[in-house]
């Protein structure tokens, strides 16, 4: 580590200097840190320490402690710590912590190529990982062809790691506090039109059309859908409460129930179905389930949808997936003038930001939204009228 405004402090044995770090922004920019570190030689070994202070005289005392400390015969502790150890360590973390299973599986995925890549470049130490190897590891991934969502969402994992790291004093400092992200912007996402919807669920197989129905007309996540219970469904009453279907098998994704009002359109699928079971919607009959009734397959579903988008006719129809569904209801909510409070509660979601990803703008709402607008002065207005 070089420091600027490097200099001696008075009366230290082994001498210890102190200066100031400098950093590298992802723009190219270097800039200095405000803050002093320490760094001294101690039996042909180098160390170095963050002295917490922007006050040089602070600094110089916290110089002296260190020397204090040597002179008492207490030896600086030496870091060790290999990817493999911040993964695992980190993963272990946040399973105690309870995260979702599927939150461990991506940080899982994310740490093990994170781990997998500090190998095959020899960065077998994460005591000394720095910015410059924290952008090496980003152009690394942009050269695979991964996508700036998530190259963005990595870089932040093992922020979040280091930081992890630092806290439990596997290593010395917090070296990556000076690094700024943007955020990229959210892909473009498919979502059906009202049109599409009606197609899609008038040439559907019978068995499948109340699944896309529900989907359509209550905007629920493929999981709710799944786990949907007679026993929170009442067509007399016009709600459905969704209880499941998050990650894990007892809660929703964000952890709360919540109502929605039964669209009278969705109330034909819904009576035809059979109550021979607890959930809604089952699979059809299968090897493991010879007379039906087991939890409908998320990836055969999909295969079902996109190919009746196929037989539809539809642009692309690869490009639509099972939560397309949830996009359209949303556009329709918006295209409807429903409320953003309703829109939130009845999608399970707690911030508009998140919602306003779903809304869609369809052309002939935009069209009809622009012939509204008048460029007449009253005056000419009350003349046209005449």
């Amino acid at each position: 580590m070089k420091l600027i405004d490097r200099h001696p402090c008075e009366g230290t044995a082994p001498v210890i200097y102190i200066g100031h770090r400098q950093y590298r922004r992802r723009s190219g920019e270097i800039y200095t840190s405000r803050r002093w570190f320490a760094e001294w030689c101690l039996a042909g070994r180098h160390f170095h320490k963050a002295l917490g202070a922007t006050n040089k005289q602070v600094a110089i005392r916290g110089a002296q402690e260190i020397c204090r400390t040597i002179e008492a015969g207490q030896t600086p502790k030496v870091y060790k710590l290999t990817p493999g150890q911040l993964r695992d360590g980190y993963l272990a973390q946040k399973q105690n912590e309870g995260q979702a299973p599927k939150t461990i599986e991506k940080y899982t995925n994310g740490l093990g190529h994170f781990a997998a890549w500090c190998e095959k470049t020899n960065r077998t130490s994460m005591v000394r990982f720095d910015e410059a190897d924290f952008w090496s590891y980003n152009r690394a991934m942009t050269e695979e062809g991964r996508t700036a969502k998530t190259c963005y969402d990595r870089l932040v994992l093992i922020k979040q790691a280091f930081k992890w790291a630092a806290r439990q004093r596997l290593i010395p400092e917090y070296r990556l506090l000076g690094i700024s992200m943007s955020k990229p912007a959210s892909a473009e996402q498919p979502c059906f039109t009202l049109q599409q919807v009606a197609a899609l669920l008038k040439a559907a197989d019978p068995h499948e059309a109340g699944i896309y129905a529900a989907m359509a007309y209550l905007g629920l996540r493929f999981g709710e859908a799944r786990d949907l219970q007679w026993s929170n469904l009442n067509l007399e009453t016009g709600f459905v409460t969704i209880r499941r279907g998050g990650s894990r098998p007892d809660r929703t994704k964000n952890q709360k129930a919540r109502q929605i009002p039964i669209h009278p359109e969705l109330k034909p699928y819904l009576q035809t179905i059979p109550r021979k079971y607890d959930r809604v919607f089952t699979s059809r009959p299968s090897r493991k389930y010879p007379e039906g009734g087991g939890p409908i397959c998320e990836r055969r579903l999909l295969i079902s949808l996109k190919r009746l988008c196929r037989r539809c006719k539809f642009d692309k129809p690869d490009q639509y997936k099972l939560h397309t569904f949830r996009h359209a209801f949303a556009s329709m909510c918006a295209r409807n003038n429903i409320s953003q409070r309703y829109a939130l509660e009845w999608m399970g979601h707690g911030s508009s930001e998140i919602l306003n990803l779903y809304y869609t703008m369809y052309d002939d709402v935009a069209h009809a939204a622009m012939r509204s607008i008048s460029y007449s002065t009253p005056g000419e207005q009350q003349e046209k009228k005449g």
